[in-house]
């Protein structure tokens, strides 16, 4: 009779079991007070693909979940540098680092070397440079871009590209203002393909602080750059080309 009543709580409770997935109350109860009944719900638990399919998140999947989704925060948006010029396939990259944020023209690289500048500027072993490009319109410089379109005008050629450039002394990670008229900062820009031309020939006007200007000659003999010696400092810059050459 006892054993006969035993089976049929025993069914039931499987049954239950079965019905509710495998609820932990269920399986606890069953355990704790029927011995090797309580193992045949166990065991019923684990064989239910409801109870299979549940997910647990452990501590340790959640903090690995927080941790990716701090890492995805912190993503900053990386702006690339325009500090390379390319000629017949060659590419030549600054000597120089800094942030190259001047778009207006294909590209920039400083070509005089790291060595040949710390000298001519009696910098220490640790002394570096800092170069900082960036475009240049009539609403964000009209003096600079004004001047430069009336030496353009004087010297019967047309303004192209228009941009900022600064080279700055770089030290114990930080970027100080410099100023060298002496320095030479050999300096290579890519001509916009727009401006082009085969029979005309280029050069670059400089105008400072204060307004006083200069035109810069183009050092190479390649059709689609000018090459010229920048200053270390502070300058607009803007490509010319001489319309009766």
């Amino acid at each position: 009779m006892t054993k006969n009543i035993m089976k049929t709580i025993g069914a039931m409770l499987i049954a239950v079991a079965v019905t509710l997935s495998g609820t932990m109350g269920i399986t606890a109860y069953a355990t704790s007070n029927t011995g090797s009944l309580g193992a045949s719900i166990t065991n019923v638990q684990e064989a239910s693909p409801v109870a299979t399919a549940t997910t647990t998140v452990t501590a340790e999947e959640a903090k690995e979940a927080t941790a990716t989704e701090t890492e995805q925060e912190k993503e900053e948006v990386v702006i690339p540098q325009n500090n390379t010029v390319v000629v017949n396939g060659k590419i030549t990259k600054s000597t120089l680092d800094g942030h190259y944020y001047a778009y207006s023209i294909p590209g920039l690289a400083v070509v005089s070397s790291l060595a040949d500048m710390q000298k001519q500027a009696n910098f220490m072993v640790l002394e570096y440079f800092f170069v900082s490009t960036w475009d240049l319109y009539k609403y964000t410089a009209p003096a600079a871009v004004e001047t430069m379109e009336i030496v353009a005008q004087s010297e019967n050629a047309a303004l192209g590209a228009t941009f900022q450039m600064t080279v700055s002394r770089y030290f114990s990670m930080k970027v100080y203002p410099f100023e060298n008229d002496e320095m030479q900062v050999t300096t290579k820009v890519s001509i916009p393909t727009a401006f082009r031309s085969e029979n005309n020939t280029y050069a670059m006007v400089c105008v400072r602080n204060g307004g006083a200007f200069e035109i810069l000659p183009d050092l190479d003999d390649e059709p689609t750059t000018v090459t010229f010696n920048a200053h270390a400092g502070t300058a607009a810059y803007g490509i010319i080309k001489y319309l009766d050459k």
